[in-house]
Parts: structure tokens; sequence; C-alpha cells
């Protein structure tokens, strides 16, 4: 999906800098700087940056944890308006730059709100997380954005007009680290495995069979899915 192939959506896409871009680019730097000072920590966490340019940071969040090492997601990050406006945050193809839509991401970010208590069949009741995903949609194209506070599209949505972005500016949140941390801890650092997607069972001969995995789906330990 282009974005240039869209029509704007206010405060989402397609955003003109209306602040005074030197000051939006000394702050860009500021953050850039900030992240290049703990790059290797971020390396080992198996967050690569792609790219940089003024005023998007480009980033692979790949599956540190787990050989083979794939890349799980990537994220664009946009700072223009930068701190007048929160940072967006945009899911991509990470050889394409393309979006992508919801389905075609393999985690949703899963969030523990609480507990909540089920009934089993046999009538017994049972504390279960409840989970929440940080990772929603908006129609009718189906972008997935970061529900969470320092994000723009989080801010920008109609539903979280009572929770401005201006409340959160001075408070960490909508940095460039902030926001990798999040998508760290909620995102790759949750992946403990692969299951295959699919698969193609085939006779070779009397009594054997060929079975080849198609596609890889990441496994997320929901045992451990933080607040």
């Amino acid at each position: 999906m282009i974005l240039d192939q869209l029509p704007a959506i206010p405060g989402i896409l397609n955003t003109e800098q209306t602040v005074d871009p030197e000051v939006s680019r000394a702050k860009f730097d500021r953050e850039l700087e900030r992240f290049q000072q703990v790059q290797d920590y971020n390396k080992q966490r198996g967050i690569i940056l792609l790219r940089a340019s003024f005023p998007d940071v480009v980033l692979a969040f790949t599956t540190a944890k787990v050989r083979p090492i794939m890349i799980a997601f990537a994220v664009k990050i946009n700072f223009t308006n930068y701190d007048l406006e929160a940072p967006s945050v945009q899911f991509i193809d990470p050889l394409t730059e393309e979006l992508l839509r919801i389905d075609q991401l393999p985690i949703q970010m899963p969030r523990k709100t609480g507990m909540k208590t089920i009934t089993q069949p046999n009538g017994e009741k049972q504390e279960i997380p409840d989970i929440s995903h940080l990772v929603q949609a908006h129609p009718p194209h189906q972008l997935p954005f970061l529900c969470l506070p320092g994000v723009r599209e989080y801010h920008a949505h109609p539903a979280h007009s009572n929770d401005p972005w201006l409340t959160h500016r001075n408070s960490g949140e909508g940095t460039l680290g902030f926001l990798i941390d999040q998508l760290h801890k909620y995102g790759t650092d949750l992946v403990k495995g692969y299951c295959p997607q699919n698969y193609n069972v085939q006779p070779v001969g009397p009594g054997v069979l060929q079975i080849q995995s198609i596609g890889l789906s990441l496994v997320v330990d929901i045992s451990n899915v933080p607040s």
C-alpha cells in the first residue's frame, strides 16, 4: 500500500510541516543522537536502524531471541512537526517501505490490562490475564497504528480526544527511545519461536511422505505478556 495513493487522513497521513522546520530538525537530530549512543545495545535487542533522514527514522525489529533471526516487523517513525505534534508510527515493508495492512503484520502486540475470571466446562472458575492489543487499525484502509499515548495516531483518533498530546509532551513519552522500548517490550521481546502456517504433504515413495512447511508465524509467549 503506497502512502501517496491514499487520501489524506487528518493527523494520520500526509501531515505537512507547519512548525519551523529548523526547530523540528534540531529536535529530530537530538533524538537520533540519543539513539546512536545506545545503538549497540539496541542491536543486541534485535533493533536495526535502516535509515534516518529528517523527518523519518526507519527501524527493523528482529527476533533476536530465536534462531534463525527474522525481521518481525519494520516501522517508519515520522517526526514532522515534532514536538508540537507527537511522532507518527507506521508499520511498513522493510524493503519497499510501503504501508502494511493490519492483516499483514505477524504480531498485534498483546498487553495485559488486568485479570478476568472464566468458567471451565466442568464449572470451575479460573483467573486468566485479560489481554488487549496495542496494534489497532483505521478503517477503511485497515492501516495499523500503535494505540499508545505518545503516538500521533493515538492522539488524533476521535476516541482519544480527551487525552491530548500536549499533556504528555514533557513526560518522555513520544521520544524515539520511548517508542523503541514499547515496540520491543510488547513486540519482539515476546517472540519465543515459529510455527508453520501450512503444510504440503506429498508421497515420495512406498510408505514415505515429504512434508514441507509453508510460511512461518511468530509464536508469542502469552504467559509473559507485560502490563
